[in-house]
């Protein structure tokens, strides 16, 4: 009879060490724990099933706070900084009124740019005399029948010189033109020496950059007049040029 009630003990004990009870009210040794109870989180966190333990147990956008997963605080943005010149601005940024402001481009203003340019657009740009910036100004004006650079065209070419070596051009045109008397194949090829003429006399000035010439002969007149006045006003030699 003892032997059988300890056998019954001993089975009991066994049965109990082999089939523990399962935890109870969010209570867990690994997350598996946590898995089938309801009304709690699927994590275990120092032994509670919590909704989170890291931020990765957490979907995009939300941070876990104290096992719960919360959404991020918004970035907190900066106000602008004041300053007085570059040294009181982030690496990098510069002092624009008063204020530091990132660097965009090759410049921020003209002070970033060397003598002779201009910042515009955030590139700096050579800047030029209004007396240099209408190709209009250096029209030049000839004898009839003629090409010779002569009057008051010396002084124009002259003028237009010095502009071309202050403020240098990308692009540069001489246009020859006529009167409205001889033939349209005459007048083109008169038109055309005009323009070397203009060319020429720029290359002995000094001015070595490219120039492009061109006729337009008695197509192209400003007056039509067939009067002197009218006529020498055709006869004229016009400069285009782009910077």
């Amino acid at each position: 009879m003892r032997r059988v009630l300890f056998l019954a003990l001993t089975t009991s004990a066994i049965a109990l060490t082999a089939c523990p009870s399962p935890p109870k009210n969010g209570e867990c040794k690994s997350s598996k724990d946590c898995a089938d109870q309801t009304g709690f989180g699927k994590v275990c966190v120092d032994g509670r099933c919590a909704e989170c333990g890291a931020d990765t147990d957490c979907k995009d956008g939300f941070t876990c706070q104290a096992g719960k997963c919360a959404p991020k605080p918004a970035p907190v943005v900066a106000g602008p900084v004041s300053c007085a010149s570059d040294a009181a601005c982030p690496a990098g940024d510069v002092c624009l009124n008063g204020v530091c402001a990132a660097r965009v481009g090759e410049c921020m203003r003209d002070t970033d740019c060397p003598a002779g340019k201009a910042c515009q657009g955030n590139a700096c740009v050579a800047t030029v005399d209004p007396a240099c910036a209408d190709p209009a100004a250096f029209t030049v004006h000839f004898g009839f029948d003629k090409s010779d650079v002569v009057g008051d065209a010396p002084a124009v070419l002259q003028k237009l010189a010095g502009c071309l070596q202050k403020s240098p051009v990308k692009s540069f045109e001489v246009d020859g033109h006529c009167d409205e008397r001889g033939t349209t194949q005459y007048n083109l090829a008169l038109g055309k020496r005009r323009a070397e003429a203009v060319k020429k006399y720029l290359g002995d000035l000094g001015y070595a950059g490219p120039v492009t010439t061109n006729t337009f002969g008695k197509e192209r007149p400003l007056c039509r007049d067939s009067n002197e006045e009218c006529w020498a006003k055709n006869r004229r030699a016009e400069t285009t040029f782009a910077r």
